[in-house]
């Protein structure tokens, strides 16, 4: 496992509240407890956090100068999340334990406020990412960023992930978070063969919700 690399919460700061003031948009920090006020407090770990604000700056204007991605074992990762989660835990605004990352009393008192100045659109297309992202497992969720995005050059699970990825293609229909088409790209099979696997698994394709992470890309 990667060691936790010791953050300078002073300096840390320091260096935010400059780039706050200078370009004058919200800090990694504010980020991490928004996406977790949209997931109504809880995630269930670093990784969805990570994955989340991820696929958030892909339709935030701006986050993604913010937030920078880069590939990592577990797929597209920002030293900056991360910084900012050690932060946010070191300084009270967010809790970790078996349930996930939590925001505390008073990470959730900061978050409301940072919510109130976001656009309607922006809140929107976060409450729509935690809620898609928080229905997913770990190995659900690092396949699907996998097969949609890339950033695998480094993965050190990616092999083990495809061995199940037919299984958990599976899952995320029957959860509607995918459609038919994508759940087939996912488990890395033809269409019209993925549907004969779901008919002898009893599944009908047309009983599974179009993902409304689609949606968020229109907005």
């Amino acid at each position: 496992m990667r060691r936790t690399r010791k953050v300078n919460v002073s300096k840390f700061m320091a260096k935010l509240r400059k780039s706050i003031e200078e370009a004058g948009v919200l800090e990694p920090l504010d980020w991490v407890l928004l996406i977790l006020h949209a997931a109504n407090g809880r995630m269930p770990s670093r990784i969805h956090v990570q994955k989340a604000l991820f696929l958030a700056s892909g339709h935030i204007e701006g986050l993604d100068e913010v937030l920078e991605f880069k590939a990592y074992r577990m797929g597209p990762w920002s030293e900056e999340v991360n910084d900012a989660l050690e932060v946010g835990r070191l300084s009270g605004l967010v809790s970790e334990s078996r349930s996930g990352v939590l925001l505390t009393e008073t990470g959730n008192s900061r978050a409301r406020i940072l919510w109130t100045s976001l656009s309607e659109r922006d809140r929107k297309v976060l409450s729509t990412i935690a809620r898609f992202v928080t229905r997913m497992s770990e190995d659900e969720l690092l396949l699907y960023v996998y097969i949609v995005y890339g950033y695998s050059e480094k993965s050190d699970i990616l092999e083990k992930l495809l061995k199940r990825r037919k299984a958990l293609a599976l899952s995320m229909l029957r959860k509607g978070l995918v459609s038919v088409e994508l759940a087939a790209k996912i488990a890395g099979e033809p269409l019209l063969e993925f549907i004969k696997y779901l008919r002898r698994r009893g599944v009908k394709p047309f009983a599974a919700e179009v993902s409304d992470i689609e949606e968020a890309r229109e907005l």
